[in-house]
């Protein structure tokens, strides 16, 4: 008969099993924790596959409405109600007070200054425009324009000085600051008045017609 296996070796085959088990789980951590680990930068997705913010919209800019000018409560709205008299005959038949011509779309603006200083002024803060003109066609340039402005302090110091560069004779006079100059113009007689007071500038221009108080008839009416 073969000799038999004695019934004591078995233990020893299973030890060296479970030996060689747990040698190779010893492999697989030290493997496992001695790895390298990844880069930041292989950690997160390309650029390009990340999907991108979508762009806001650009704010549409809301246009905004000058702001009216504060009207000054003393200039009426209507040029016949300037006046304490009627100067329609004493300007026609060569004049007539705003013309349809004058008035329409297209027309000339009306400003009763040309000094290149006081102008800019004028344009800004004229409230009222007034114009005694040739009653078919016209430019502007020939007849009588009158402005009514509301002006605050600097803008009256300022348009006085322009005057006195100007070389208008400045004096005062009811209560306020006129001044004057003339000279031969296209149509004949021709000159500025300008009179200030109190936040309002009375400024009228002429070429042609040459009438004796018509600022001191406007301001009685304005101021008195």
């Amino acid at each position: 008969m073969p000799e038999s296996v004695p019934v004591l070796r078995r233990p020893v085959t299973w030890l060296i099993a479970a030996a060689a088990v747990l040698v190779i789980a010893v492999v697989v951590v030290l493997a496992i924790l001695l790895a390298p680990a990844p880069s930041p930068e292989s950690a997160e997705p390309a650029a390009e596959s990340r999907p991108s913010p979508a762009e806001a919209a650009a704010p549409t800019p809301v246009a905004l409405p000058e702001p009216e000018p504060v009207r000054d409560p003393r200039v009426p709205t209507d040029c016949t109600a300037i006046y304490t008299t009627d100067w329609s005959g004493t300007f026609a038949p060569e004049y007539v007070l705003n013309p349809p011509w004058s008035t329409a779309e297209g027309a000339p603006a009306l400003f009763g200054t040309g000094d290149a200083t006081a102008l800019p002024v004028l344009q800004q803060t004229s409230q009222l425009a007034c114009g005694w003109l040739p009653p078919d066609t016209g430019d502007g340039t020939v007849g009588l324009v009158t402005n009514l402005a509301a002006v605050d302090e600097a803008q009256t110091a300022a348009v006085i000085a322009a005057f006195q560069a100007a070389g208008m004779e400045c004096y005062e006079e009811s209560g306020g600051t006129r001044c004057i100059a003339e000279w031969e113009g296209a149509a004949g007689s021709a000159g500025e008045s300008q009179f200030l007071r109190e936040g309002l500038w009375i400024a009228t221009r002429w070429d042609g017609p040459a009438v004796s108080g018509y600022t001191a008839d406007i301001i009685a009416k304005i101021f008195g």
